[in-house]
């Protein structure tokens, strides 16, 4: 089973779009701190994921959440891979939210 519940900062405001069926979805970036990847010398930088949210009440949460508050946000894990100007391809991991908590 694919669950994954992650302690995020909002970095990016909230967007709202329609799908052209007319289904509501949300989308955001939120910020965690990875807890392998300490290093004594130097403090690491945040981690980033993106946020999606499906249906009318998960998407009015979405979009009312204040950017540098910490919400506990539930979900799946989903995987895209992207292809690169560069050449190479990169994955990113995206949390299908089913629940948003405020701290």
């Amino acid at each position: 089973m694919n669950n994954c519940t992650l302690a995020l900062t909002i970095s990016e405001l909230p967007e709202v779009r329609y799908t052209a069926n007319g289904d509501k979805t949300g989308q955001s970036v939120g910020e965690f701190y990875s807890p392998h990847h300490h290093e004594k010398s130097q403090p690491s930088p945040p981690s980033e994921i993106k946020i999606i949210t499906w249906g009318e009440s998960l998407t009015e949460q979405l979009y009312n959440l204040e950017i540098g508050r910490q919400y506990i946000i539930s979900g799946r894990l989903s995987t895209n891979t992207v292809e690169r100007a560069e050449g190479f391809k990169e994955k990113r991991v995206e949390l299908i939210a089913e629940r948003i908590f405020g701290v």
